[in-house]
């Protein structure tokens, strides 16, 4: 690997900085202070056109904005396939290779050593988070869940671990009432949480969630908290946002009333969407709150950092916040998050300025090959999934039998292989190590890969022997992570297995969103990635066809229908799972869908990054949409000089 002395870099950086040379152009001048390769490098990286914006970049509306790590945001509140890419973050996952193999990692990963609590070690704790690829349009998540900004200055009454599981936040403890539709949470009592000392109170979240929901707020993703009484009817109706089912029992008790049983609700309560504002700073400053250099200080939050500084365009800085409840536990007392434009990929990993990066798909044999960066490389399986919508509406697929071929048609493993390994054969709706997921036999087998079945479903229609078919299409949104690759192995292979000459068509989002929800697409490659994990963002969000607007395939099924509602209502988790188990079961008996591949990313964590958690399934969990915290664990130990 060829090595850059990254002091040197900050050094010129710095100096040119303060003349007024913006970062692109430094970049510049530093490729012409080396040589070779590097020099290459750092001129491929800038591109060769200084304006062109890349809109594809990942995490472009996650809450976290990390290049790899957002989840299933979109311009609507459900319509998650349709969002840029990065976080669910599946940050869990994987049963077959619960850690990388031998040659992409340590013995002993860098990443994952000890966590971060406890003594503080001598050096100093700045961290250098992974760069995100455009400025945020605020912090003010409540608001706005695509502002583009940094999650991890606010914390919920709760948040997910690296299992993705709801643990308390400012909430220490919340129960429901006998049928679940009121949830209690109980506030850690007397603190002075917020960044600047305002206490963190039940009143704090009753405002924030009206805020939410109020008309004029526009906050494009005001649904998540449809669940609560009148929340809907506010929002949509106008109604009086004192109407809103929450009831501030005393500073620290939080009562919320839901339109019904909803045992779901913790994990929604758990979102990032669901973070409170500072109300004093929203009145007192109003839309430009959350940015340092507009109002003259710091931004007042309540979670375990707090913004100082945004250099638009180049960078934020944040700093730990010692009035959290778990400051005591947080290491970390600096964190950098440089702003870098995609086309750059892992160069700024490479130059050190950053301690961890995603590894775009062309640099990973050579990361895989590079002595220090392999020993860098981290595995996971991002809550994220692809898969084939037959519709049901439109020939030849208005037929059981045709989608019936095409599910036992599609090798999933070899769309695997062609993507490098960047994936993992999918057989239901929820990936590997979130709540849901299913590998049993029974589900498994249901559309498992086996040619031979896939042409005996075609014997009795005018199909048989593969024949007659009628032009097929097979249309996908424009984006990365392999999407297009994918869909060129899956048409190859519906043709060389069912005969059938697919072209692919390859749309703009908005194109591709309104077309799809005008249920206008014949055969539909599409990928989900989790804004909260649980299966309602599955099966209910993604097929539930009682609805006016947002639906994205013709088919329906009301005792599917019927047991989604049930999924949201149950509170016990084993009768949940069971509804869950019914519901993939009718749509992959009915091909409803074709899960054809979860997600998997790649990541390399500088060797002095510890105390990043693993979750369950043995994989390094990094920042993303859904797990937020990872700031809080990690510390600095042993940085290179």
């Amino acid at each position: 690997m060829i090595q850059i002395d990254q002091e040197q870099i900050r050094l010129l950086e710095k100096r040119l900085r303060g003349i007024g040379v913006d970062r692109r152009t430094f970049l510049k001048v530093a490729a012409a202070a080396v040589s070779g390769p590097a020099a290459a490098s750092l001129l491929a990286a800038c591109g060769d056109d200084d304006d062109d914006d890349d809109d594809d970049d990942d995490g472009g509306d996650a809450p976290t904005n990390t290049p790899d790590d957002g989840g299933g945001q979109s311009d609507d509140p459900t319509a998650t396939e349709e969002m840029t890419d990065e976080p669910t973050e599946a940050e869990d996952g994987g049963e077959d290779e619960p850690t990388a193999t031998e040659e992409e990692m340590t013995d002993e990963p860098t990443a994952t050593e000890a966590d971060g609590g406890g003594e503080t070690p001598a050096e100093e704790q700045i961290f250098y988070d992974q760069y995100i690829t455009s400025d945020a349009a605020s912090h003010d998540f409540n608001a706005d869940l695509y502002c583009n900004g940094v999650a991890s200055i606010w914390s919920g009454v709760s948040t997910f671990n690296a299992d993705f599981e709801p643990i308390g936040d400012w909430a220490d403890s919340w129960e429901p009432n006998d049928d679940a539709t009121v949830w209690t949470y109980h506030i850690r009592p007397d603190n002075t949480g917020f960044s600047n000392g305002d206490p963190v109170t039940a009143e704090t979240f009753a405002w924030s969630w009206k805020r939410l929901l109020m008309p004029e707020t526009a906050a494009p993703y005001a649904s998540i908290a449809f669940d609560i009484l009148n929340a809907q009817e506010i929002n949509l109706e106008g109604m009086d946002p004192e109407e809103l089912g929450v009831t501030v029992v005393d500073d620290w008790t939080l009562e919320v009333e839901m339109i019904g049983p909803r045992g779901l609700f913790p994990i929604i309560a758990s979102y990032v969407a669901m973070v409170p504002a500072h109300q004093p700073s929203v009145e007192e400053f109003g839309p430009n709150w959350t940015d340092p250099g507009q109002i003259g200080q710091d931004v007042v939050s309540n979670g375990p950092f707090f913004l100082t500084e945004w250099e638009h365009d180049v960078r934020y800085t944040c700093l730990k916040n010692p009035n959290h409840w778990n400051a005591d536990n947080v290491t970390l007392e600096t964190v950098v998050r440089p702003i870098i434009p995609a086309q750059q990929g892992l160069l700024p990993y490479e130059a050190g300025e950053v301690d961890w990066a995603l590894v775009p798909g062309p640099d990973l044999e050579r990361v895989r090959d590079d002595a220090q960066m392999s020993s860098e490389l981290i595995r996971y399986v991002y809550p994220g999934i692809w898969f084939v919508t037959p519709q049901v509406t439109i020939a030849p697929f208005d037929q059981l039998e045709v989608r019936t071929a095409v599910s036992h048609a599609i090798d999933r493993q070899r769309i695997v292989d062609v993507t490098n390994g960047q994936g993992q054969p999918a057989f239901s709706m929820m990936p590997p190590g979130l709540f849901g997921f299913f590998d049993d036999p029974e589900i498994t087998d249901i559309q498992r890969f086996d040619p031979d079945l896939a042409m005996e479903a075609l014997v009795g229609t005018e199909f048989e022997g593969g024949q007659n078919w009628p032009e097929i299409t097979l249309s996908l949104r424009e984006e990365q992570h392999n999407s297009q690759i994918m869909a060129e192995d899956i048409a190859a292979q519906l043709e060389e297995n069912l005969g059938m000459d697919i072209a692919i068509e390859i749309m703009e989002s908005r194109t591709f969103r309104d077309a799809l929800w005008n249920l206008e697409l014949q055969l539909i490659f599409i990928r989900w990635f989790y804004d909260y994990p649980d299966p309602n963002n599955g099966y209910y969000d993604m097929f539930y066809s009682v609805r006016d607007t947002g639906r994205r395939q013709a088919w329906s099924n009301s005792e599917f229908d019927d047991l989604t509602i049930q999924g949201k209502e149950e509170a016990d988790p084993e009768a949940r799972l069971e509804i869950y188990r019914q519901c993939e079961t009718i749509i992959q008996e009915e091909r409803a869908y074709v899960p054809t591949t979860y997600r998997v990313s790649f990541y390399t964590f500088k060797p002095w990054v510890k105390g990043v958690p693993v979750n369950r399934q043995g994989f390094v969990v990094p920042n993303g949409n859904i797990y937020v915290t990872m700031w809080s664990d990690v510390f600095i130990e042993g940085r290179e000089a």
